[in-house]
Order: structure tokens, then sequence, then C-alpha cells
């Protein structure tokens, strides 16, 4: 008899565990024993580093780079013993990740084997294994270095290489199964020295399946043939799109059903996110309490190798209005309390202790300029009203004339939609799926199903935020889940007029990009949601002066320009194709503001930019 693969994020493989689940008696349930996993030594060497008061303990802080959400790249103990694909070194080697630009941590209690900062364990549901995958501080925390200070802050946006992280995962697997000396290598370490034939062929035979998805998530998510191989490179990622195709392509099973990730974004910065009316750069997801966090984090989850299945239902189930089954491996226990933590944190103050000190003066004169230049859009908080909750400005994207990819391909691209055909997009509101219809509700179907299909879990997890904070407010949960929903979806439908009518020319015209409060902005370039613009000196620049090659992926901070310098990095990021035109998604035009003011104002509201 043919044993089920590991690969637990194969939709097959989870549907066929859920299956059998349901058959046994809840009270009859055997409990899942989880894997044991023993701490081994970090490899490579952990930079030392200083912190800011943003709020956070020591304890806070690495439970949060360390609290699993539910992503399942491969097993725990594949990751800590996999070599590079190229070399005996180890995958996870300090160099090598330091390199993709993921920050090297010690091993620690939560930590056992050493991982970069957000690389967490996860214990898969309904098997106990034990699993690595993301969480949020992977994408969400990051290292600045001036002279000889490392200086990490968290929730900053990370400037690592995703899309080259898992091509050379991808390759190390490949290597792994067709290179017989690295595989019995890989394999004396995960089996801890056995040399049973059984398992050796057992492990040889989960390693295809891994690989196989691995390979899979690669193609489905790569880009046009006439796209530059380093397009997405470092600091930015296209998000959406991969969790529309998370949706279309893998939770339908369906490959072919998918869009090509061609709107890399900067990842954004944490503090104040929890406090704003909307999230997402182009404002489309509603904040509302307790749903609203919840809804955007598995959403999130499901981006980074948090497994999504949609499964027909069976007819019996058909008849009662049960369309569909959904599947995921997302803790959405671990994502409430994620949440809470993020919604304590306070954004970075500049450190007079490690860089220059601000020219008070100039700093006072730029307060006037951004009143007059920046204020309407980019409210201004002071500290001490952080973590309040504010209402964000949107911004036409047409008016703000940045580059417009994201939004078009957030709101307008397409998919089939197969057996969801006619049900309703939210399935508790909404209108009914065309057989062509936009991805993005796709997953957003599939997280819906997934709150409905635990929605004590859900409640209990919305509500750890709402309890949490300085202010210690307390929420109870009067409302039922269908309800809180119901008012999360009818918010997200008013933030997205008709896409059938706005998107006919490939252009969302209804299209908006958020402004948010520029606290703490000095830690979080590259700037414009494209990371096209690598500092604030350059973005009060007309755009035709604009730099439009510069490098990416130095971690060297420049305290004059407010960026990472420039002339060298671990990429190059050009606005321009070959043929001189812009390249879509690259656009470092638009946001005139601050512009026309004289060199002497600009200083000025840039040393005012350092207090915030």
């Amino acid at each position: 008899m043919d044993k089920p693969p590991v690969l637990q994020y194969i939709n097959t493989a989870i549907i066929c565990t859920l299956l059998l689940a349901s058959c046994t008696s809840p009270t009859n349930k055997p409990e899942i024993s989880k894997e044991v996993v023993e701490q081994v030594t970090h490899s490579g060497q952990v930079p030392k580093r200083v912190w800011l008061n943003q709020g956070w303990s020591d304890k806070l802080r690495q439970d949060f780079w360390f609290t699993g959400q539910g992503s399942q790249i491969i097993p725990y103990s594949w990751f800590t013993w996999l070599e590079q694909p190229d070399s005996t070194a180890l995958f996870r080697d300090s160099e090598h990740m330091e390199m993709l630009r993921y920050l090297p941590s010690k091993t620690s209690a939560n930590n056992p084997s050493g991982l970069p900062i957000g690389f967490a364990l996860h214990h898969n549901q309904q098997t106990g294994q034990a699993w690595v995958g993301m969480t949020c501080a992977a994408c969400h925390t990051n290292q600045l270095d001036f002279n000889d200070t490392k200086i990490l802050i968290e929730g900053a946006p990370t400037l690592a290489n995703f899309v080259l992280f898992f091509s050379r995962l991808n390759a190390a697997l490949e290597a792994t199964l067709n290179d017989n000396q690295k595989f019995n290598r890989f394999a004396k370490r995960v089996l801890k020295g056995s040399k049973s034939a059984e398992l050796i062929d057992d492990l040889r035979e989960d390693l295809k399946h891994v690989a196989l998805a691995t390979a899979e998530r690669q193609t489905v998510n790569a880009l046009p043939a006439h796209y530059p191989e380093d397009f997405t490179s470092y600091a930015r990622l296209d998000a959406f799109g991969n969790i529309q195709n998370a949706g279309t392509a893998f939770a339908l099973d369906d490959l072919n059903n998918k869009n090509a990730p061609t709107a890399p974004v900067s990842y954004p910065f944490l503090w104040g996110t929890h406090q704003s009316n909307v999230v997402q750069w182009n404002a489309s997801a509603p904040n509302v309490p307790v749903i609203g966090p919840l809804v955007r984090n598995i959403g999130e989850v499901v981006g980074v190798f948090g497994s999504l299945a949609i499964e027909e239902a069976p007819v019996w189930q058909r008849v009662w209005g049960k369309h569909a089954r959904y599947s995921s491996t997302v803790d959405i226990q671990g994502l409430g309390q994620l949440e809470a933590w993020v919604k304590t944190l306070l954004p970075p103050a500049w450190p007079e202790q490690y860089l220059p000190g601000i020219d008070t003066n100039k700093a006072a004169q730029g307060k006037v300029l951004y009143q007059d230049n920046c204020a309407n859009c980019h409210q201004l908080i002071d500290r001490k009203n952080v973590l309040k909750d504010y209402q964000a400005v949107t911004v036409p994207v047409r008016t703000i004339g940045t580059d417009p990819t994201m939004s078009n391909n957030a709101s307008c691209h397409q998919a089939k939609t197969l057996f969801l055909a006619g049900t309703k997009t939210d399935i508790l509101i909404g209108n009914k799926f065309d057989a062509i219809d936009r991805a993005i509700d796709i997953p957003v179907n599939g997280v819906v199903g997934l709150v409905l299909k635990h929605p004590i879990k859900a409640i209990e997890a919305g509500l750890v935020a709402e309890r949490a904070g300085p202010n210690g407010k307390k929420t109870t949960a009067k409302k039922s889940i269908e309800e809180r929903l119901k008012v999360y979806l009818k918010n997200r439908h008013d933030l997205s007029p008709d896409t059938d009518v706005d998107c006919q020319d490939g252009f969302y015209d209804a299209g908006v990009y958020k402004a948010r409060p520029l606290n703490g902005i000095w830690a979080t370039a590259p700037y414009l949601h494209n990371g096209s613009v690598p500092n604030l000196w350059s973005l009060l620049q007309s755009p035709e002066l604009r730099p439009d090659t510069f490098w990416v992926g130095s971690r060297q901070f420049d305290p004059v320009h407010v960026g990472y310098i420039t002339h060298k990095g671990m990429n190059e990021f050009n606005v321009k194709q070959g043929n001189g035109d812009v390249m879509p998604g690259n656009s470092n035009h638009g946001h005139l503001h601050g512009t026309t003011l004289s060199n002497d104002e600009k200083w000025q509201l840039v040393e005012f930019l350092k207090t915030l």
C-alpha cells in the first residue's frame, strides 16, 4: 500500500487527511503528538545588534520573531540539515541567509535550529509533524548599519529577496534529490544516523513530493519571459500576486489558473497598521475591529506557504447550500497573538546615540513646510498618540501619478472560478461568481470559508488584539462571527467599486493608494509603494531628476539623504527597460508634493522627517 506523501500543503493530501479526520468522533479522536525538535547550534556568525525602544520587551520580541502562523515551507528537520545547492554548506548558514538579506539569529528555546528571524516552527494540526514556515517578522524586521553599529528595527520592511530565496531552496531540494552524496549526508542527519533502508527510501520519496511542490509554486509564480530575472529582487515582493495564485491555482487545484505577479511592492512597515481604518497599499481591506485584522492575516499566511484548499462539497451538502469545503494549515490562534503584539509596536525614533544628531533649527523650519506640503495626506500624529486609531487618507492613482501596476493587478486580474461559479463570492453576501471573475475574490472566498469553519477560534483570536494595549480596552464577543464578517465584507465591497466597468481598459479607474502617517518613515527606505526611489532626498526631486538606476540591498545607512547607500549593494534597480521605456511596475514618477521647494527648503523638510 502506498503511503501518503509527507507534503501536507499539497491540496490532495490536506483533503484526504481532513476526510479521514471527519470520520472520527471528536470524543474518540486521538491526541496528536507533536514531533520533538531538538536544539542544534546555529550555523555561522550572528552579528551583535542594538535595539531601539519600540515598546517591546526582549521576551515579546523573541515571541514575535518565532511564533508560527501556520506557514509550511518544508519539514523543520529538513531545513535544519539541507545544504545549499552548490556547496556542502548548510542552507541556513548565516552567511547564506545574510546574502538573501534575512537576519541570522542564535539558537534559543523558540528557535531550536538557530534559523533567521521570522523562520518559525509550526506543528501541523493533523499530524503533529514539525515544519518551518515564515512568520510576520521575516518580512517586517530589518537591520540598518551605520559605522560599526547594527541597529535592528522591529516592524520595518525587510531588504530580503524572497524570490531568490525560494529559487535557491528549490535548487537545493533538487540537488539533494539528484546528488547521491548530498542526499546521503542529508539522510544521515535527518534520520539521526539510521541506516534503515525503508526509512531512507521513505525519505527520498517524501523529498520528491516536496521538490515537486516547490517547483510547481515557482512555475506558477514565474514572471513572463521578457521580464528581467531580477525584476522582483531585494526589498520588494508582489504579495498580492502570490495570494491571488494561492487561491486560483493552488486552492482550486488548477495550476494554469494563474496570473503573473508583475507588481512587486515594498514591504509595508507594521507600526500603525492595527490602528488604521484600511490596510494594503491600495486601501482594499477594511480594518474593522476583531475580524478585519484576522482576515488580513489569514490572507497573508496563504501567500507565504500557508496552504489553502477549496474543494467542491459533496452533493448531499450542496442540497443544504454548502457548495465548498475549506481547509488550511493556518494557525488562527497564533495570528491573534501576533496581531496583539503588532498593536503595541511603537515607531522607531531617530537614534541620536548611533546616528548624527538632528539639526533642530532646520527641523523646525521643515515642520512648517510639512504642514503646507504633506500634512493633507500624511497626517501628523504626535508620538504620545501613535497607538490611537486613525483614518487613513486615500488618493486616486491618477491623481498621485505613481506606478499603477499594483492597483491594476490587484483589482483587474481575472481567473476561472470553476465549481465556485454561481455561488456567492463571499459566501454570506455578494454577487454570484461568473465563470471568469476577479482573481482576488477567490482567496478572499477561501479566507471567509476558513473563518466560518472555525468560528470559535476565529472570534477568540480576533479578540486577543482588542483586549491588548496600554489603555486596557476590553471587547466582548457580543456579535457572532457571521455578523462581523458581513460588516467586514460590506465595507470591502464599498472600497471596491464595480471592476467590471472600471477595468475595461486594464487600468483600474477607481484605484487609490493609501497615504499613512509618516512616523518612523526614516527607517523604511526605499520609497514609494514600489520601492522605486532610494531615499527621502530623491523623493523630493522632480521625477526627471530622480535616479533611474541605483543599487539595492545594502544595509549601510545614509543619514544625510535618509535611505541606504546606492552606489553598491546586492542588485541594481532599473526604472527603465533597455529601450529607454519605463518598466511597468518600476516607475518612479508621481508624488510631486514638495518637489517645487528650493534645495534649502528640501533639506529642512528632510531634517523634520527624521523627527517623526
